[in-house]
């Protein structure tokens, strides 16, 4: 196969995408032409945030053609479509056969933490250690996040097993109770179940999400309950996890303080470390009956918010 690339300052990539794929190609990317170089402009916010930027100064287009179509005529055809391409640049590249599962799964190298957790997909063995003494979670990519690649999801995971080993005991009638808000693929709350907690609740506005959660707790044998946010959470947790972005986070505040017991534990991440005042202030007034928020780690960037709790009265 072979790659057709261009670039463009023009807005309706969109528009030129179609004309594309409509004249053949294969598949269409777009990308930020000025990525990774001193002129790149980050455009993209969270959500429910302004845009102040809709799109790239300058766009890259790379679309993929099959063995049998001659690169040359067909943008002799699309530009004969789009004449603003006559003096466009352009650049033909040939790609090697490779097996791409085989380089797709390679992608996804498991992740360990000490020797008390491993995650990985399903096409890896973790190491005989590990299937004697600690914790094996297997997680194949999919459609909900979570997959322990992500450094918010090592930072929640790392910070999980210090509250489960120093954190807060059960408040009552010895159940150590567990939210994950936002659980995506649900890896938090599996590890948590694998942990030993005695009750865990999964919670997604993403019907995937949930669906996703329930299927990968079912396959690692872990016992938790997952549905969406419509239904009521009832009580208070010992344990609240939640990994998504600074702004939900800011509006979930009020809840996730909440359903956090007294002296219990809260662990926030998705949290980019230019964040992590902004959330303090947010958090802190609700927080008082948790003692004191503070940023528990930091890596590549992000960081993991909250408090590990404290043994109850």
């Amino acid at each position: 196969m072979r790659e057709l690339v261009f670039e463009t300052e023009l807005d309706d990539t969109d528009e030129i995408s179609d004309l594309l794929m409509a004249l053949g190609a294969l598949s269409v990317t777009v990308e930020d032409a000025q990525a990774d170089r001193p002129t790149e402009q980050p455009i993209f916010g969270e959500p429910g945030m302004p845009l102040d930027v809709q799109a790239w100064p300058s766009s890259k287009f790379v679309a993929l053609l099959d063995q049998d179509t001659d690169p040359v005529s067909f943008w002799k055809d699309f530009c004969a479509q789009d004449s603003r391409f006559e003096s466009a640049a352009m650049e033909i590249r040939e790609i090697a056969d490779q097996d791409w599962v085989r380089e797709t799964q390679r992608q996804f190298t498991p992740l360990v933490i000490g020797q008390t957790l491993w995650v990985g997909p399903n096409w890896t063995e973790p190491p005989p250690e590990f299937k004697k003494q600690g914790i094996v979670i297997r997680l194949d990519p999919g459609m909900a996040f979570g997959t322990g690649s992500h450094a918010t999801t090592q930072l929640c995971l790392e910070s999980l097993i210090r509250v489960m080993d120093k954190g807060p005991k059960p408040a009552k009638h010895g159940t150590l109770r567990v939210l994950d808000m936002g659980c995506g693929s649900g890896i938090l709350a599996i590890a948590a179940a694998k942990l030993g907690a005695q009750e865990v609740i999964a919670v997604d506005i993403d019907p995937i999400a949930v669906q996703t959660a329930k299927d990968n707790a079912a396959a690692n044998h872990a016992n938790i309950m997952a549905f969406d946010a419509e239904q009521n959470l009832q009580g208070s947790f010992d344990i609240v996890l939640a990994n998504i972005l600074a702004q939900p986070l800011k509006v979930l505040a009020p809840a996730l303080t909440r359903f956090t017991r007294p002296g219990g534990a809260l662990l926030l991440s998705g949290i980019l470390a230019r964040q992590a005042d902004e959330i303090l202030a947010c958090y802190q007034p609700l927080s008082q009956h948790l003692g004191t928020l503070e940023v528990l780690q930091e890596r590549d960037g992000w960081v993991c918010i909250g408090t590990l709790g404290q043994m109850p009265q």
